[in-house]
């Protein structure tokens, strides 16, 4: 980490700034000011106006509909005015906020230097380059040249309506160019660059997966010496997947894994599939999502989630967690949970996930990267206890060894549950604890009551109060 050059350190009052930008889950009012600009700008009309905002719904649900289609039928492009505003509605607040997070946490991480040059592929009406005005506008003596690559005309447009002013009213830490007219596909800007982001575009690319990695390791021709390829895309399935089997593909080309993924155990990761994904609070609503979202249909228009799976690639070998397991530790590996199904054994394992159980369980993805299939880590509710909370409070992409968990397989899902219990114990390997998550036990006896209490005669009865 001493070894980058320049990297910012931030200071105290820094962190207390950054620390507040990411809390507001607020969109950033100068950004929804110069949306709702341009969308009176492209239709003529006042941005609240019912037909507006009708034709803006049209275009996110065909968008919508594109976006889920997969195969030879999926194609997703923006064309005519319409479609770039129903961007800016819809995907756009989440992928600000979005990007703003995740690159506070590559200045924490000692990645960015005090002036970077960033090239943003794919860049859309400016996501990127907003976020990162939003952060430099918390920094002092922190800038950045943005150079951004858009095959769209109208997302070009709309980058120059919003970018320009924005960069502006945040303090002009940014320097952003005229967009270039171009396809990733065809050409890349001559230069060397600090930052290489792709942010939900990967997807986008009608090619195959051969194609989109020659195309990641030529942008990777174009990074400095400790420059960073940032990849960003959707959590869902599809996506998600896609992500992980590139970057795998990636460091076998010779990129550095930087993040999220560990090698703890120095071997080669073969888990498939391997759907693994960030989450981030939800934003609150922008005032044009709830004008979209009047009515019976709110959940079509309203877009809060910020959850997305990323890698960070490089090419000097620098990775986020250096640990590796000791070869002489008595912990089992994943890829050998079938001989031990049934027992009891010790692990230590990266955690790919926040808690995706429900109400009675905690339920967390976990890789070392040897199985060749997925492995959860299974809590329930009632077997909570102070020993857990190394495991609980992980944030995404530490190391924790749990020990005394029982192997299960399950054959409807395909993959291994390790069920925790009263016994088990936590402990951080790599990583610091994350917010104390909510007690679900708790929450069930604040809906339901106390558990009903048997008398011995007849039915149970409730405990009297």
């Amino acid at each position: 980490m001493d070894s980058l050059p320049k990297r910012h350190a931030l200071t105290e009052e820094e962190e207390k700034r950054l620390d507040n930008l990411i809390k507001n889950r607020g969109t950033d009012q100068r950004l929804d000011a110069l949306t709702l600009s341009y969308i009176e700008k492209v239709s003529g009309k006042p941005w609240k106006d019912e037909t507006v905002l009708e034709k803006i719904r049209h275009a996110v649900s065909s968008q919508k509909d594109a976006y889920w289609k997969e195969g030879e039928r999926r194609v997703v492009q923006y064309k005519g005015g319409y479609s770039v505003l129903a961007y800016m509605a819809y995907q756009m607040p989440g992928y600000v906020a979005e990007f703003t997070e995740f690159f506070v946490r590559l200045i924490r991480d000692g990645l960015i230097r005090d002036h970077i040059r960033v090239l943003d592929v794919g860049a859309g009406p400016g996501t990127v380059t907003v976020a990162i005005a939003r952060v430099l506008d918390q920094c002092e003596g922190m800038t950045a040249e943005v150079t951004a690559l858009e095959r769209s005309e109208i997302h070009r447009e709309a980058y120059l309506h919003v970018v320009p002013e924005f960069v502006k009213k945040t303090g002009g830490h940014v320097t952003a160019h005229k967009p270039v007219a171009a396809d990733i596909m065809e050409k890349i800007p001559d230069g060397e660059f600090d930052l290489i982001v792709c942010s939900n575009m990967i997807n986008e690319l009608a090619v195959d997966d051969e194609k989109r990695a020659e195309i990641m390791m030529r942008l990777s021709e174009h990074l400095a010496s400790d420059g960073n390829l940032i990849l960003l895309e959707p959590a869902d399935l599809s996506n998600a997947t896609m992500l992980r089997n590139l970057s795998r593909t990636l460091k076998q080309r010779g990129l550095t894994l930087y993040a999220p993924c560990n090698d703890i155990r120095g071997v080669p990761c073969m888990v498939s599939p391997c759907w693994t994904f960030v989450t981030y609070e939800d934003i609150w609503p922008t005032k044009l999502m709830l004008a979209l979202g009047e009515g019976e249909e709110k959940y079509r228009f309203v877009n809060t989630d910020v959850k997305f799976s990323y890698a960070v690639l490089r090419k000097d070998g620098h990775r986020r967690c250096g640990y590796r397991v000791p070869a002489a530790a008595k912990r089992a590996r994943l890829s050998q949970l079938k001989k031990h199904l049934g027992k009891r054994i010790h692990v230590t394992v990266s955690v790919m996930s926040a808690d995706i159980g429900d109400a009675k369980n905690y339920l967390y993805l976990v890789c070392d990267g040897t199985g060749e299939v997925p492995a959860y880590v299974a809590l329930p509710a009632h077997h909570r206890n102070p020993e857990h909370e190394a495991l609980l409070s992980a944030p995404y992409g530490s190391v924790v060894a749990i020990d005394s968990v029982l192997v299960r397989f399950n054959k409807d899902q395909k993959a291994y549950n390790l069920l925790m219990g009263p016994e088990s114990f936590t402990r951080m390997i790599v990583g610091v604890a994350g917010p104390k998550v909510p007690d679900k036990l708790a929450a069930l006896k604040e809906k339901y009551g106390k558990k009903p209490m048997w008398t011995g005669k007849g039915r149970p009865q409730k405990n009297k109060k």
